[in-house]
């Protein structure tokens, strides 16, 4: 299929569907204080001016200074094992669950299942 037949297609009206009515557009009038929008052909020509230039990709060169190593840091001077703080919030996360699953139990029960 040639870039022409492809254009046509794309600028053309779409096809109607079963039951669909032609709508007639009325022509814009033109405003002043809009500038007017390029031509296809002109946004084709740029296309093609802009895509005829060439790439130029830099071949790859050894650097001058290797990077610095980058070393990991480093970890706490002491464990002290689990916090407070986690020791708590593990046992409120352990006691939601739990009440969640009895109160699950207690709805089923209530509804006789």
């Amino acid at each position: 299929m040639s870039e022409q037949e492809t254009q046509s297609r794309v600028d053309g009206a779409a096809p109607l569907h079963d039951g669909q009515t032609p709508v007639v557009q009325a022509p814009q009038q033109a405003d002043e204080s809009q500038p007017a929008a390029p031509s296809n052909a002109a946004v084709h020509t740029q296309t093609h001016e802009a895509l005829a230039e060439p790439v130029h990709v830099l071949p790859a060169s050894k650097p001058d200074n290797p990077a610095p190593v980058q070393h990991p840091v480093a970890p706490p001077a002491h464990n002290p094992g689990m916090t407070f703080k986690e020791f708590s919030q593990m046992a409120g996360a352990m006691v939601f669950v739990v009440c969640f699953v009895a109160l699950g139990l207690h709805a089923i029960y209530y509804a006789g299942y």
